[in-house]
């Protein structure tokens, strides 16, 4: 199911299984010619406020970044307005016909249902080069799934077997968006083999003074560096995949490690400093 909606410069990001909004991540500074997206999004809130009554305006949720500003609302037709009126700000020209697809696509999109996932559930993990890691849920803090990455990585699925002899490399209390959404389909379901107390309690969901949960997308961002798919040290904390793995795993061989000038260049195409 496609989950994402492109008019003119912007892309409208569909509800999913875990997120019930419509929202736009983008960098409206850049789109609109302006220093800042603080100051890209008082343009734009004056602008909407011009074009939509008081009572449908409440209905928008804003903020912003140094990076983007952020839109959300759950009414299909008004976030198809908001991104009528960004496209109309940055001077950007749209045929009918542009508008009308957007239009059907939107107002015909049906929120996906979740995924249904258990512990013991084993799933595979999309990387960016076409292969595959696997994951398995180990146990549950409150709602949220605890996750496992297994050290194998291949171009097919193997048997539930193969991927249970190799040992994990990190185990991280997530959010449940990659599993809800089908992003990480289960495949399969195996005892677990793992005990809590061999996981860092700041990070095996244990409720207590540290701890810590992520971003389903910060387990998938692992294994792309952990085969070397994607760089190992280009977040703001150059060892930060280093800290999350589990103290027996180190740093592998296969991790593509950016010299200083090569980490400035790719963090900075990215906008993330």
């Amino acid at each position: 199911m496609e989950l994402t909606c492109k008019l003119g410069k912007i892309e409208i990001l569909l509800p999913d299984a875990s997120t019930s909004y419509f929202f736009i991540d983008d960098d409206l500074a850049e789109l609109f010619n302006l220093e800042t997206n603080n100051e890209a999004l008082k343009l734009l809130r004056k602008t909407i406020r011009e074009k939509v009554e008081p009572n449908i305006y409440k209905r928008i949720g804003f903020d912003y970044e140094s990076s983007a500003v952020i839109i959300r609302t759950t009414n299909a037709e008004l976030i198809l307005e908001i991104a009528l009126v960004i496209n109309e700000i940055a001077k950007v020209s749209l045929a009918e016909q542009e508008i009308g697809i957007a239009k059907n696509q939107i107002l015909s999109h049906k929120r996906p249902k979740k995924q249904k996932w258990k512990v013991g559930d084993i799933c595979q993990i999309p990387l960016k080069n076409g292969t595959y890691a696997f994951g398995q849920i180990v146990w549950k803090s409150y709602t949220h799934p605890v996750c496992g990455l297994f050290d194998i990585n291949k171009t097919e699925i193997p048997t539930l077997e193969e991927i249970m002899s190799n040992p994990f490399i990190s185990i991280l209390s997530l959010t449940p968006n990659s599993l809800d959404s089908h992003r990480w389909k289960v495949i399969g379901n195996m005892n677990v083999s793992i005990q809590k107390e061999d996981v860092p309690r700041k990070f095996n969901g244990t409720d207590c003074i540290g701890a810590i949960s992520f971003s389903s997308g910060i387990l998938e961002d692992l294994a792309n560096a952990f085969y070397g798919v994607t760089p190992w040290n280009v977040f703001a904390e150059e060892d930060y995949f280093d800290q999350i793995l589990l103290p027996t795993i180190k740093r592998p061989s296969t991790a593509k490690v950016l010299s200083l000038s090569e980490r400035k260049l790719y963090r900075k195409e990215r906008k993330w400093e």
